[in-house]
């Protein structure tokens, strides 16, 4: 990937980073989301998964921290999708409104909204991951994990599974700068003149190995689902 092509996505990263802190409706502007419904797409639309593996920890109070099960939850969204992106300038919209800032700043904050929705990832498809345990110690062995990895380090873990393209390693990687957006995987959109995700396929599956946190995580999504008036929102 040429080093043009490194600084675009870099500036895409920093910028998603900038707007961040069932589905909404889709016949309004986001503009006039309710926190919740931005916070359903972040968290229960088409583009956004939970995938929770239980350990569950034998004896009375055994844990690391006394508990007796032990939550690992990863949350995978496809950042590269508008709803995604729109849902998150909903959050730093309302968090805006109840802030004491000057006009400058409203309009500062404003504009880099307004740049991170207008991004062109036409050619890029970025997968965002967060974690987190009720487990201290796990959790920051997994933050720790995603904050030292490197496009270089983590190419082998990180995959995306279609029906062409069943291991699809990723073109760069971004450590989580902010911990709401978590790390940044970016895959190509088309790979030797195809289309690495197509409306006809079923799912589209995000694959990634975390040492510790077993098992494997596979995020799937239905693309039927990620269809908008019928054009593929991704």
């Amino acid at each position: 990937m040429g080093e043009m092509c490194k600084k675009s996505i870099l500036a895409i990263s920093i910028v998603l980073v900038s707007i961040c802190a069932g589905v909404a409706s889709t016949s309004k502007s986001f503009e006039q989301w309710s926190l919740k419904q931005a916070i359903d797409v972040l968290s229960r639309s088409s583009w956004a998964r939970q995938e929770t593996f239980t350990h569950v920890v034998g004896g009375i109070g055994s844990g690391i921290e006394g508990e007796k099960e032990i939550y690992n939850t990863f949350f995978v969204r496809f950042l590269s999708a508008a709803p995604i992106r729109k849902a998150y300038a909903r959050v730093q919209q309302l968090q805006i409104q109840n802030k004491d800032l000057d006009r400058g700043e409203r309009t500062r904050l404003a504009e880099k909204i307004q740049r991170g929705l207008n991004l062109d990832l036409s050619d890029w498809i970025v997968v965002a991951v967060t974690f987190r345990s009720n487990n201290a110690r796990q959790e920051s062995r997994v933050e720790r994990f995603f904050e030292t990895q490197t496009t270089e380090t983590i190419k082998n873990r990180a995959f995306l599974s279609t029906k062409d393209f069943p291991k699809l390693e990723i073109q760069a990687y971004f450590p989580p700068i902010e911990q709401s957006v978590g790390a940044k995987f970016v895959f190509p959109r088309i790979v030797g003149g195809v289309k690495v995700v197509n409306p006809e396929d079923e799912t589209v599956a995000f694959e990634l190995v975390v040492p510790g946190a077993d098992p494997i995580l596979r995020a799937t999504f239905n693309i039927e689902e990620m269809l908008v008036q019928g054009e593929l929102v991704i």
